[in-house]
């Protein structure tokens, strides 16, 4: 088998593992396709620890070459590989692919048959990969008991702020994007959401535009690229209103909770939506969410190392890393 090991930072090999042997409840699945971000970058670069030698990768898609005879899982199926599964061993229970455990960068994995998601055929390889976009968002809509007709304030308009967006009108809630990025907001905009607006000083009057006098239901702070004060959520939302923190991978955040906690206001924080993987599969294959504006670059395998190079000195002089799906081709 063949693998892309982290010998040390910024020194990505290919080398030759032991063969994978099918076990039981397992599923031997043929690594496709991966996708590379910014928790991978992280890790390259030495910003995320790892203990080396470790494999990257935290989303894959692939096929089924090997399964049991009684699996429901078959051979030839196209999956989705799940990049958190629960580890009974792990401090928290659970463990992430290409972050506390070895990822997807090779080109054969064993998978729990609980753990890989057959994908309908209307659903592509490009669209798969915001499967835990989708996911995330449908957590968001799940632990903030979203409703009918609720303003929801999205501080952060990225890929997954713009999912997030989508996936609350899918609800028939009232998203607000604010980010100080205007081609997020152009993108926003084309994707068919209607209220989207700068984060700066007029943002507090914007809110109260919308809502008619009576600030949101609640917030989202997502922390993919976003360097605004977290804090100013919380002068936005209603008494007793639900604040959602989310990030891929824990990040450090410091919030003042001076006013959340003078208005009573729940905070969530949200890292994987693991429960709503099958979820996402099925709004994305009944067509619930348009990714017409997404850039997707696809990429061969080989070439993984300079790619990964490449957003490392981005993501260490402190700029923002592109926003697009690099896709990387795994053809052995």
């Amino acid at each position: 088998m063949k693998v892309w090991q982290l010998a040390y930072p910024h020194n990505l090999q290919h080398v030759i593992a032991p063969d994978l042997k099918l076990t039981s409840d397992k599923v031997k699945v043929k690594v496709t396709k991966a996708l590379v971000t910014e928790t991978d970058v992280a890790i390259y670069s030495g910003a995320i620890k790892v203990k080396a030698p470790f494999i990257p990768g935290r989303f894959a898609i692939g096929q089924v070459t090997e399964a049991e005879n009684d699996s429901f899982i078959r051979k030839g199926e196209r999956v989705y590989l799940a990049g958190v599964t629960e580890d009974e061993c792990a401090p928290d229970g659970l463990r992430v692919a290409g972050e506390t455990a070895d990822g997807f960068y090779r080109d054969f994995v064993l998978a729990g048959v609980d753990d890989v998601y057959p994908l309908p055929s209307s659903v592509t390889d490009e669209a798969a990969f915001l499967i835990d976009a989708i996911a995330l968002a449908e957590h968001v809509v799940d632990e903030m008991h979203i409703d009918v007709g609720q303003h929801i304030l999205v501080l952060g308009g990225g890929l997954y702020g713009n999912i997030l967006c989508q996936i609350l009108i899918y609800h028939r809630a009232v998203p607000i994007l604010a980010d100080n990025n205007p081609e997020r907001l152009a993108r926003a905009k084309r994707s068919g959401i209607y209220y989207t607006f700068p984060n700066d000083e007029n943002l507090h009057q914007n809110v109260l535009n919308v809502t008619g006098g009576k600030l949101a239901d609640g917030a989202v702070y997502l922390a993919f690229n976003n360097r605004c004060e977290p804090s100013v959520l919380f002068p936005l939302v209603k008494r007793e209103a639900y604040v959602s923190f989310c990030s891929l991978t824990g990040k450090n955040l410091h919030v003042n909770l001076e006013y959340a906690m003078k208005n009573n206001v729940t905070i969530k924080g949200i890292t994987e939506s693991r429960e709503f993987v099958s979820t996402a599969i099925n709004l994305l294959a009944n067509k619930a969410v348009n990714f017409s504006e997404f850039s997707f670059h696809s990429t061969r395998e080989e070439e993984l190392p300079a790619l990964l190079e490449k957003h490392s000195g981005i993501f260490s002089s402190g700029a923002a890393l592109p926003e697009q799906f690099d896709i990387v081709k795994f053809i052995f």
